[in-house]
Order: structure tokens, then C-alpha cells, then sequence
């Protein structure tokens, strides 16, 4: 096997398990949501859902502490903040459809476009 070769086998393994994950994810989402609709069905109240730094600070708690504080990072402030306020399935709906459009992109085997300087030699 050549070089070239491993290296299309490494990038299609990579795009099979980032579709991999988005499939996960998102199915974890709508039987989330789905699991969700039965109990209002059954109770005939709408539960709300914890939102994402509710399972992350249960899974590891001081991960994103670093992020509250005041002097952190900008962009990691405001994604905690969105994390906060974010239902869990709408965060892995979100996750899920992210991982796929990653997934395409790293699969993409399009040949690159032609330079234009060398698309005007070749026309005179």
C-alpha cells in the first residue's frame, strides 16, 4: 500500500466515525425528546430538560470552572453561558448536525480548481 493510499483509508475512517457520532448523537436527541413527549402524553404536564452544564458539572465536577470566572476567555464564557440555557436534546440535535456537516467536509474527494495564472498560460 502507498503512502496516498493510507492516507485516503485514514481520512474515510475518520469521516465514518465522525458520521458514526453524529448518528448517535442525534438519535439520542429525538428518543430524548421522544421520551420527553411520552411522559407529557402519560402526565399531562411538560417536564423541562436540564440543560448541558447540568450533566457536565454531574460528570466532572471543576471542568468548567476555569470558564466562570470573570478573567477567562471571552468566547469560553459565552459558551458556557449558552450551555446553560440550552435544553440537553437540542444540545445533541445541535452536536449531532455539527459532527455531520464535519463528517461531509472531511469526506469531500472534490480535485482542487485550477490556479488562474496557470489557466491564463495555457490560453495563449
Amino acid at each position: 500500500m502507498t503512502f496516498k493510499r493510507l492516507d485516503e483509508l485514514a481520512w474515510e475512517g475518520l469521516s465514518f466515525l465522525l458520521w458514526l457520532a453524529a448518528v448517535m448523537l442525534n438519535m439520542a436527541s429525538v428518543i430524548w425528546v421522544g421520551f420527553q413527549g411520552l411522559q407529557w402524553l402519560h402526565d399531562g404536564h411538560w417536564t423541562n430538560q436540564p440543560p448541558v452544564m447540568t450533566w457536565m458539572h454531574g460528570v466532572c465536577p471543576g471542568a468548567c470552572d476555569f470558564m466562570n470566572n470573570p478573567h477567562s476567555w471571552y468566547g469560553a464564557a459565552k459558551l458556557v453561558r449558552f450551555l446553560s440555557e440550552v435544553p440537553s436534546g437540542l444540545a445533541l440535535a445541535l452536536i449531532g448536525v455539527m459532527l455531520g456537516v464535519l463528517s461531509v467536509s472531511v469526506s469531500d474527494h472534490r480535485p482542487l480548481a485550477p490556479s488562474v495564472i496557470r489557466a491564463r498560460l495555457s490560453a495563449r
